[in-house]
């Protein structure tokens, strides 16, 4: 489990850092930047929030058996599926930032955040063929969905990086929701 905590808290981290700073170049009307952020940061900090209490409770549970880690797992990734779906509907709510190329922004983040969700859901139906013969036979499938996990979050990553908006990024720096995300 301390290598789901790991990845998880450490990809989130990254994936907040670059939805806080992301943009593009092509106006459009909707939101202000401002309003924007911090709709973002919010749902993004929310969905992190979640996520890492999920991953303490997994540190703090009484795991003793293959068969107790996989449900304890399965659990986890239920739940975080759910965050994700739940941070999807508040960005689709945030609106479309009033910045170039506002639009292809908006939807660059829910589509990458959809991705994680499918992610999440895929791996939460791998952990139903994990043998839970040993705690040798239950790490090494377990070790293979957290591989899968951070494939699909360094996808996910890869196809916000590309995106930049000084507007976007000024108002970040201003915002205390997106200025959280670097420090937790």
């Amino acid at each position: 489990m301390t290598s789901i905590r790991r990845i998880s808290a450490g990809a989130l981290v990254a994936a907040a850092l670059v939805v806080a700073g992301c943009g593009g170049s092509s106006s459009s009307s909707g939101v202000s930047a401002s309003s924007y952020v911090k709709s973002i940061c919010t749902a993004v900090g929310s969905f992190r929030t979640d996520v890492q209490n999920k991953i303490s409770s997994l540190g703090a549970a009484n795991i003793t058996t293959p068969a107790q880690g996989k449900k304890a797992l399965q659990d986890f990734l239920s739940a975080a599926s759910t965050s994700a779906d739940t941070a999807v509907t508040k960005l689709q709510n945030a609106g479309t930032p009033n910045v170039n190329n506002g639009k292809q922004i908006s939807s660059s983040l829910t589509k990458a955040f959809n991705q994680l969700s499918s992610a999440l859901k895929q791996a939460e139906t791998a952990t139903n063929s994990l043998s839970t013969s040993s705690k040798a036979a239950f790490a090494a499938g377990a070790k293979t969905i957290q591989t899968n996990i951070q494939t699909s979050i360094q996808g996910m990553l890869s196809s916000l990086g590309a995106l930049k908006s000084p507007a976007l990024a000024s108002a970040a720096k201003n915002e205390p929701a997106c200025t959280s995300l670097s420090t937790g």
